[in-house]
């Protein structure tokens, strides 16, 4: 039986520039069905009418906020993963509430990546930083012998935090990315999680060498060969 590849359906929202510059043929090559806007009012009206299933704004080339954008999408609970495309030398901003973000200039190869991480998990995908290995579908983390069943909210913690190696998260940017809040006013589900996590994957979970704390900040997880 011939296995049916899934068309997906990209916003792509980049201003006015020259043609050469524009993204829209990179994210055609790879089969995406890519719908493109140029203003706000645009973009929100093609993802009332194609629902996509990721948006990459180039906030260079626009003339309006991402960070609304994005806040807009959340007030709507249109929970749609972003990928904000950022000017060159210019610092992440957690706060803008994207999946991703990638700074000009890249190669081609780069976006692509970066977009492919939006989209839904294929059964089976197998995440590796080091020698931690989550299959997200089972949410299932594996390291040496060791092999740890994971809770939904777990599984979604470790994930995030894969899909981000050697990058400092902030303890609302982890909040948002597992429990779609802000809410900062009680942070024991995070820490209780963080405990659960490095339970599973770490040989001393009081002195972890994977999942660390970032002081005053939030957490870094990278493999202790990368440091």
């Amino acid at each position: 039986m011939q296995q049916v590849v899934p068309v997906y359906t990209i916003l792509l929202v980049e201003g006015r520039k020259p043609a050469a510059e524009h993204l829209a043929p990179i994210l055609n090559d790879q089969g995406y069905n890519v719908v493109t806007a140029r203003t706000r009012r645009e973009a929100w009206a093609k993802v009332q009418e194609v629902h996509p299933i990721a948006i990459v704004l180039d906030s260079p080339s626009l003339r309006f906020s991402s960070h609304r954008f994005c806040n807009a999408l959340r007030d709507a609970a249109l929970e749609i993963p972003v990928l904000v495309l950022l000017p060159e030398g210019k610092k992440i901003d957690r706060s803008i509430g994207a999946r991703a973000y990638l700074r000009h200039p890249f190669f081609a190869k780069k976006l692509v990546n970066r977009v492919a991480l939006l989209l839904p998990a294929p059964d089976g995908e197998i995440l590796q930083v080091g020698d931690v290995i989550l299959n997200v579908e089972q949410r299932c983390a594996i390291r040496g012998k060791r092999e740890s069943r994971l809770t939904p909210k777990q599984a979604r913690l470790l994930e995030v935090f894969m899909r981000h190696p050697s990058e400092i998260l902030t303890r609302i940017f982890l909040m948002r990315q597992v429990w779609d809040t802000d809410y900062m006013g009680d942070t024991r589900t995070l820490d209780v999680h963080i405990h659960w996590v490095r339970k599973a994957i770490e040989e001393d979970p009081g002195s972890p060498v994977y999942l660390r704390t970032v002081r005053r900040v939030g957490y870094r997880f990278q493999s202790p060969e990368e440091k």
